[in-house]
């Protein structure tokens, strides 16, 4: 009997069960009742490290619930949430701004910091849906391409430097870098924005101009992954310690052909502590930090015809928008395997596990990638990859829109013409509480209220948090159809500021949009954008925002 053996290895047992069955464990006898009440919080706390419900960081950093109890049922609420098994809810973030064009989260501090079409920068409550700080639109370019990790925003400007911006309330006491100082404009703009929301006596959201990095070429393409920021140009990747403001290492003639062919033009670019992925034109190649060595390099053509097709499925609660799809595995889908290009590549928080966008509709999910290049016995691709195919009926080779990844939760989000998917890997099946994912491995669900195409096709950003999805979408104003059927999903929020001419509603002109940063002005079309004086966002930020062309989008969230 289970209450027999020694308290310890008991209670590790038991942390194995699903959490569903705990209750049920403590009604099998009176010795296994008084083991597991007497000792609930351990027993909980097991069970939040078997499960993943927390990792080693938040332990090591001395992270303790205040109940693990109700700390485990309620990441058990999320994590069934990802499965369409437990009710979602919807919020428009409307005060993020209503052509938002990027947008990145803080989940720890709950704010959402977005870049508009029109210029300048906006740090929404996600909870209140209200603007806590902003920079503005004179400041931040138009069609700014953002990016953001623990604390420090990196976005770009028009002379081909990199913005630094960090927390005030860690700005704050800490001694900046010597190197790349923030210039003149940056500081000026800095002590306005913090005149402006002084009202917040605790400062979050708030950002402090921290420097200015001068790239030494033309690098559009650039993602920061705490702490390195990977800048990349046509022929070399720059890597930059964010923190510190230096540049640190050089990754040089990334072009240079391999096979006989070269790399082509950039489409987007992706780092981790080991390894720079950057996808081209012709293929993707993976390069080791230290070195700049090219130790793989992988083609579109090389790609197996054999694919999982992703197709609707009817099951799922009614209380939920988030849908199960249905894998069905296809011996030869073909019909979106030509044509397409890697357009988006992520590799996992855990640094394992690599997945591939192609422009076609198919993800390339490559676990343990390391294998394909390892020193002795490296593992042949077609022995490691699986493909998800997202567009199973279609030979367009341009279905896909964006790519996102999430945090500890190893889960993946992908946005194409159809609709906006949600993607669980779990490659190493060891968790017991959502059930054993289907082959090949992995679950796929879709967020069954965004599917209108012409609204999907100005969509300009995708993220992925631990208990949310966040996306750039039309206001509900222009969008009748994700908020119809509301009796089956709660919409928070309010409604988006009032328009006296609607901004049309069509794809952004931007041959590479959603991967590199910038815009020119030079070949855009302007279409004047009307915003009605009591609009209560930009009374806030008076003439912050200015006159707007393309797609009329803002901010929404389906969380659990």
């Amino acid at each position: 009997m289970l209450h027999k053996l020694p308290a310890e290895i008991a209670l590790h047992t038991i942390s194995y069960l699903p959490l569903h069955s705990l209750y049920s464990t403590t009604l099998v006898s009176r010795d296994w009742n008084t083991l597991i009440t007497t000792n609930e919080p351990t027993v909980y706390r097991n069970a939040a490290i078997v499960h993943r419900f927390i990792d080693e960081d938040q332990l090591h950093a001395g992270f303790i619930p205040i109940d693990w109890k109700t700390y485990c049922r309620r990441q058990l609420g999320i994590e069934r949430g990802w499965y369409g098994k437990a009710p979602s809810v919807i919020r428009e973030l409307s005060e993020a701004g209503s052509v938002v064009h990027r947008i990145k989260v803080d989940y720890e501090l709950g704010f959402v910091i977005a870049t508009s079409q029109a210029g300048g920068l906006t740090v929404c409550d996600v909870k209140n849906n209200r603007v806590l700080w902003a920079l503005p639109s004179n400041h931040a370019v138009r069609y700014a391409h953002c990016e953001y990790d623990r604390g420090y925003i990196v976005f770009n400007r028009l002379d081909n430097c990199k913005e630094v911006w960090r927390l005030t309330i860690h700005a704050n006491g800490n001694q900046q870098p010597e190197t790349s100082l923030p210039d003149r404009q940056m500081l000026e703009v800095s002590v306005q924005s913090a005149e402006k929301f002084r009202s917040d006596e605790t400062h979050r959201g708030h950002f402090k101009a921290w420097a200015l990095l001068q790239m030494p070429e033309n690098a559009r393409a650039f993602r920061f992954s705490y702490p390195t920021l990977l800048a990349a140009a046509k022929n070399n990747a720059y890597l930059w310690d964010i923190p510190r403001s230096q540049m640190i290492s050089v990754i040089r003639d990334i072009q240079r052909p391999h096979h006989g062919v070269q790399l082509g033009s950039i489409n987007y670019v992706e780092v981790n502590d080991l390894y720079v992925f950057i996808c081209g034109g012709t293929g993707l190649r993976i390069f080791a930090r230290e070195g700049g060595a090219l130790l793989y390099q992988l083609f579109p053509v090389e790609l197996s015809s054999a694919a999982w097709d992703v197709l609707p499925h009817s099951t799922g609660l009614t209380s939920t928008i988030v849908r199960p799809q249905l894998l069905l595995h296809n011996h030869d889908s073909s019909s979106s395997l030509h044509g397409g290009h890697f357009m988006a590549c992520h590799v996992s928080a855990a640094g394992s596990d690599l997945a591939v966008l192609t422009s076609s509709g198919r993800l390339v999910m490559l676990p343990d990638f390391q294998r394909l290049f390892a020193a002795s016995n490296p593992t042949h691709h077609r022995d490691l990859v699986f493909t998800l195919n997202f567009a199973p009926f279609s030979g367009d080779a341009n279905v896909s829109y964006y790519l996102a990844v999430g945090g500890q939760n190893g889960k993946f989000a992908l946005a194409t013409r159809k609709g906006i998917y949600v993607i669980s890997p779990d490659f190493h099946f060891q968790r017991l509480t959502a059930g054993r994912p289907p082959e090949p491995g992995v679950s796929v669900c879709r967020l069954s209220k965004v599917d209108d195409e012409r609204s999907l096709s100005s969509m300009s950003c995708l993220q992925i948090t631990h208990d949310a999805i966040y996306f750039t979408y039309p206001p509900s104003r222009a969008n009748s159809a994700l908020i119809a059927g509301h009796h089956a999903h709660a919409i928070e929020g309010h409604d988006a500021p009032g328009f006296g001419i609607f901004p049309f509603i069509g794809d952004v002109d931007d041959d590479e949009d959603g991967f590199v940063d910038g815009w020119d002005d030079s070949e855009s079309e302007e279409e004047d954008l009307m915003v009605e004086d009591d609009d209560p966002v930009h009374a806030l930020v008076n003439h912050w925002l200015l006159h707007a062309t393309a797609s009329a989008n803002t901010v929404y969230s389906v969380s659990f």
